[in-house]
């Protein structure tokens, strides 16, 4: 008997500390994204702010592309002190402004209603961690956060990823560039981490109908 007492003692010792580890993890989660958030607003905000004081019209956006020289290219030249002579240059980024095409327009717009779920998505995020340092993990209003949470972080890279694709695409079409080509598009968000994301979740959901159907059971 005393030897089942101090076992369950033990147990209730190492739930207690690992509770107190999710709830320092779950503080320092929620001060990464709200810190994240801010600087990446403050930095859009200004970004916006500057593009827009800068511009004469209001219809070209500022973009960054990667570029490479052809064959055909005669380089130019810098002098550089040290070796006394003059070396060749090309450059492998353009930031240009270009007219925003319909597509560009409307995913802007469908922004603004994306962005609001994001915010009721980190809310979600906050109510799950708050569930979790109750001892609330395995239940189905984590899952239905979780899912809110990751679902829209992914639809909102979805966005901003054909938003991307747009302005590659505007670039294409209006800039020509002597001796240089505009390289191909590639994926800018990491979509890898997002489907793992996404696996996890669900793997958590089949855990939590796996735990209701074993209390159901007992």
């Amino acid at each position: 008997m005393g030897k089942n007492l101090s076992q369950y003692c033990y147990m209730a010792h190492m739930q207690e500390e690992i509770m107190k580890k999710i709830q320092i993890l779950a503080i320092l989660v929620i001060v990464a994204l709200v810190f994240t958030g801010l600087k990446g607003g403050i930095e859009g905000a200004v970004d916006g702010w500057n593009q827009a004081g800068d511009s004469r019209e209001f219809d070209f956006s500022t973009v960054n592309v990667a570029v490479k020289a052809d064959e055909t290219l005669m380089a130019d030249s810098l002098f550089n002190s040290v070796a006394k002579r003059n070396i060749p240059y090309c450059i492998e980024t353009l930031e240009t402004q270009v007219e925003e095409s319909v597509w560009g327009v409307v995913l802007n717009i469908l922004m603004f209603p994306v962005a609001f779920a994001g915010l009721y998505g980190f809310f979600c995020l906050i109510k799950m961690v708050m569930a979790v340092t109750r001892r609330e993990v395995f239940i189905r209003d984590n899952v239905f956060r979780m899912r809110v949470f990751i679902y829209t972080i992914i639809l909102m890279g979805i966005l901003l990823e054909l938003k991307q694709y747009c302005q590659y695409c505007d670039v294409v079409s209006q800039i020509h560039l002597a001796g240089y080509e505009i390289e191909s598009y590639w994926l800018k968000y990491p979509w890898f981490y997002f489907l793992i994301l996404a696996l996890f979740t669900e793997i958590f959901a089949i855990g939590v109908k796996i735990k209701e159907e074993q209390d159901l059971t007992v």
